[in-house]
């Protein structure tokens, strides 16, 4: 079968071109239309580079296990007992998370097929799965709400089509069960016309962005330098303003061109990314950049955490203490999420303790009794010097992102060096 790298080739194009005739034209009927989506997508990720017929058929177990799991725990005809309800959803999460760890994790992977371990993180993977940080993610929504007896309008070949979805397989956006059946199901309540002239116009603006500014940016990105031990400070800061750029517009390209891919089929995915640069503070700008990644972290890590932690004294007295604490795990659960070296846990670490320290500032503004300083707070000088602190402190922060550990020492002994 022909491979092809999504929404950068032509033959990806020509495919999909062919799903959008056969789902448009052959799939008159609700579970026709259905059936022809769900057989598109597994084509369309055999197509993926290294995505092979052993991994499709990984991905089938864990749909059948979970949508089992789920049709018992929603069942509202003799439920299971609250303790077998419990062990069934944490068994089946953990046996999700079970794969994710061995095809995201070099050194979990390593360890499970009996290989020596090698020096560092981040090095030693054998074998790589395609979208696993994202279908699993699916299937612990679907699981945690099947427990929470939340998923409506449950169905074997809806929830596998919400699963397997090709326009967002890779890199999402992460929607939800019930927003994707309920599009399924309707395919958007619109017409035809709508949905094509919609879907070509968000694709355009993901084309633009991509092969246009992206390839503007992209000679200029810090892990691009020529070498790190040459750098100034200011070729430093500008190597990650072009990055924190590029990224924003590789992924928001990304996304359009998901979205814009679904809305050509039909359906509706969720919003990824809503002016991050232009936010006030970096909680905000966390709300409004990966927004899917964001809500799911919120609603799978913090709330659980938050809760539990409740329990311990000096929390139940200190809710912003709670609130922060739970923030800085979620933050590096997020960057252990995006990649196993050191540096993305301190990356995590970072983001967390800033959103704490905005959490803190803020509430501690509410609290001054300064006219003045009130005035200045609501003010538009206020926001622009927000903005810019706030695209300051992400940029820079990009260096734990961009750079593993041994990079990252040999820049700062660099510049550490200048001053």
């Amino acid at each position: 079968m022909p491979q092809f790298e999504f929404y950068s080739s032509l033959p990806y194009w020509l495919a999909f071109l062919a799903v959008l005739a056969a789902v448009r034209l052959l799939g008159s009927g609700r579970r026709v239309r259905q059936g022809v989506l769900l057989a598109a997508s597994g084509l369309m990720l055999l197509a993926l580079p290294g995505f092979t017929p052993v991994h499709l058929a990984i991905l089938a177990v864990l749909i059948l296990l979970s949508f089992a799991a789920g049709s018992l725990l929603g069942r509202p005809s003799d439920p299971p007992r609250p303790g077998r309800r419990l062990a069934l959803s944490a068994g089946l999460i953990a046996a999700t998370l079970l794969v994710l760890c061995f095809y995201k994790y070099g050194f979990f992977q390593r360890l499970v097929l009996g290989l020596p371990p090698l020096a560092g993180l981040g090095t030693g993977h054998v074998v790589r799965m395609v979208g696993v940080s994202y279908f699993t993610f699916k299937i612990i929504h679907f699981i945690v709400e099947s427990y929470r007896s939340k998923i409506e309008g449950l169905d074997l070949l809806t929830y596998a089509n919400y699963v397997v979805f090709f326009p967002a397989f890779i890199s999402g956006p992460i929607n939800r069960y019930n927003p994707f059946a309920a599009s399924l199901r309707s395919g958007g309540g619109r017409s035809a016309g709508a949905d094509l002239g919609a879907g070509a116009e968000r694709i355009v603006h993901g084309l633009f962005k991509k092969f246009v500014l992206v390839q503007l940016l992209y000679p200029h990105i810090l892990t691009n330098a020529a070498s790190l031990k040459d750098l100034s400070v200011l070729g430093t800061i500008g190597g990650l303003y072009a990055y924190a750029f590029y990224f924003y517009f590789d992924f928001s390209g990304y996304t359009d061109l998901a979205i814009g891919c679904a809305r050509l089929l039909g359906i509706d995915l969720p919003e990824n990314f809503n002016h991050p640069f232009l936010k006030k503070n970096i909680r905000e700008l966390w709300t409004n950049w990966h927004m899917s990644l964001t809500s799911w972290l919120v609603d799978y890590i913090y709330w659980p955490i938050v809760r539990r932690m409740r329990n311990i004294d000096v929390f139940r007295s200190h809710p912003i203490a709670l609130s922060n604490a739970g923030m800085i795990i979620t933050f590096i659960v997020c960057g252990m999420w995006h990649g196993e070296g050191l540096n993305f846990i301190v990356w995590g670490a970072y983001h967390g303790l800033g959103i704490s320290v905005a959490t803190v500032y803020q509430r501690a503004k509410r609290s001054l009794r300064s006219p003045g300083l009130q005035r200045y707070f609501r003010s538009r000088a206020s926001a622009v010097v927000g903005v810019i602190v706030t695209f300051n402190f992400f940029a820079l922060g990009l260096a734990f992102f961009v750079l593993d550990w041994g990079r990252l020492g040999i820049l700062l002994r660099n510049l550490a060096s200048r001053f």
